[in-house]
């Protein structure tokens, strides 16, 4: 099918546009710097955490595991970057511009970026494996959980491609279904604390309306870059 100039903003231009303000946006950061305070300043959390590992350890029988394993493989991002390059890569060709893999590329590189600078800064262990203290040097870096923000950011980039294809409750669906089994199942597991997924929570959803801001179908790219439809609007 030939491209038009319908078909690129379609795919490109979000389903519902970001409001105006940075309200939600400054709650997301608040909440995400607050939660990291707490863990370091407010051992009660940590006993929180503790409790909730304690009671999935105890109810966890394997059937449940297996399933929680399959949750897990949802927010698994050897799994979801190729989904979604191949997709992005499709719709590129399909629409004769790079913007689609632009979009796929950047927020992969955003979201894994950000996750692993984070992780690798607070040093915090695994429910099983090192310490529950934040900056204790420990090499299993776990908060916040990157399972939970990968679920966040690149289904809601699946969305946001697919949205001239896909009915609004499908894609409400895409976007925010799986996030939710991988919560669960980073938690279930043994694999996250509580508050690390809570974390990668807020830190996915601020990193997606930060994306959602950009004008990914207007923005002006250099002209070596394939966009032969120039009637993005």
């Amino acid at each position: 099918m030939p491209p038009s100039a319908a078909a690129p903003q379609r795919g490109l231009t979000p389903p519902r546009p970001v409001p105006p303000g940075w309200w939600v946006e400054g709650l997301l950061l608040a909440g995400f710097v607050a939660l990291t305070a707490a863990l370091v300043w407010w051992p009660p959390l940590l006993d929180v955490d503790r409790a909730v590992r304690d009671w999935c350890d105890a109810h966890r029988p394997p059937w449940l595991h297996t399933v929680a394993v399959g949750f897990d493989l949802l927010g698994q991002r050897g799994l979801l970057l190729p989904l979604v390059l191949v997709v992005a890569i499709v719709l590129a060709v399909r629409w004769r511009t790079v913007r689609p893999v632009l979009l796929a590329v950047t927020a992969a590189t955003v979201n894994s970026v950000v996750v692993e600078v984070l992780k690798q800064w607070t040093s915090r262990g695994a429910p099983h494996h090192g310490s529950i203290y934040m900056f204790s040097g420990d090499p299993a870096v776990e908060y916040p959980s990157g399972h939970v923000s990968n679920s966040l950011v690149y289904y809601a980039v699946l969305a946001f491609l697919l949205v001239g294809s896909l009915r609004p409750a499908v894609r409400r669906l895409l976007r925010w279904a799986p996030s939710v089994l991988v919560f669960f199942a980073t938690v279930y597991l043994g694999w996250h604390w509580l508050t690390d997924s809570i974390g990668g929570y807020l830190l996915g959803v601020l990193l997606v309306r930060l994306l959602s801001r950009l004008p990914w179908a207007t923005m002006p790219l250099p002209r070596w870059l394939p966009d032969t439809n120039r009637h993005f609007v």
